[in-house]
């Protein structure tokens, strides 16, 4: 783990204290979370929780109104942050719903989010774990790999798009994040815009053109069409493109890394020809 990212981390354990349990169990969904579970959630200390018992948290359907759920919510923080600083898998619906119990929604804080209920403080130690969680995630390259069937270089995963969706899912905006993915030249962030891309073209398995009509591929999006549109409005855009064009540059020749840049290079530059061409008409 980055030096920054481990201070971060650090830091948000300081800031959100454990919950003074006094012998009872985790405020959780009986239905959801078992007595044990239950239990285990509030004897266990919280650096050494499983992803098992945060991902039976995360998906129970208590709400924040109910006995001291809205304290846990603080108390399993710093350890939710941890996990996804070690790129653990910590929801079972996936990662893009790790921190839905910061946002809006009956599994949130109704129709507010963390920012309207939270001391400055504590918004600002949340906002200092994302953004180093995301330089991190922006500074590891993708995992690829090649369909026997057609030879084609495909992303294993999005990890990016997976952290911009968790961060809507939190009610946070987006924009920053995209700042800070604009000021990073290396090459690695690069192909993080070519997997959004790659999961958002036409495909013979995939009957839809998702960028080229403002969304994205991954499936969490529901009731986060703005933010997602918000991302597909920035990646296509010309200087997105030129920014593939000098990672293709920089990658080794006839790399995969090279072939997936140069064709969102190449997806990128179609859409934005099409558009250019439509409002000509």
């Amino acid at each position: 783990m980055r030096d920054e990212l481990k201070a971060a981390i650090d830091n948000a354990y300081a800031v959100f204290p454990p919950v003074k349990w006094r012998g009872r169990s985790a405020t959780v969904c009986s239905c959801c979370v078992s007595k044990e579970n239950a239990r285990e959630l509030a004897t266990t200390p919280r650096w050494a929780l499983e992803t098992k018992l945060i991902s039976a948290y995360l998906g129970s359907a208590h709400h924040h109104d109910e006995g001291s759920a809205a304290l846990e919510t603080k108390h399993f923080l710093p350890r939710i942050l941890e996990m996804l600083a070690f790129g653990l898998e910590v929801s079972s619906s996936g990662n893009e719903c790790a921190l839905i119990r910061l946002g809006h929604g009956a599994l949130g804080w109704g129709d507010k989010t963390y920012r309207d209920l939270w001391s400055r403080e504590e918004i600002a130690t949340v906002e200092r774990c994302l953004k180093e969680i995301w330089r991190a995630t922006l500074a590891e390259a993708p995992w690829m790999f090649r369909r026997e069937v057609d030879g084609l270089w495909l992303f294993q995963e999005n990890k990016a798009e997976e952290f911009l969706c968790m961060v809507a899912h939190a009610g946070d905006d987006v924009a920053p994040y995209l700042a800070l993915w604009e000021a990073d030249d290396s090459v690695n962030a690069a192909l993080h815009l070519a997997a959004l891309v790659s999961d958002a073209t036409l495909r013979s398995w995939r009957p839809a053109a998702l960028l080229e009509e403002g969304g994205l591929g991954d499936a969490h999006w529901d009731g986060h069409e703005t933010a997602m549109r918000q991302i597909a409005d920035w990646l296509v855009d010309p200087r997105r493109r030129d920014r593939l064009f000098d990672a293709f540059l920089a990658a080794e020749t006839d790399s995969p890394q090279a072939i997936v840049l140069a064709e969102a290079h190449d997806e990128i530059d179609r859409i934005l020809a099409a558009r250019a061409q439509a409002a000509d008409v």
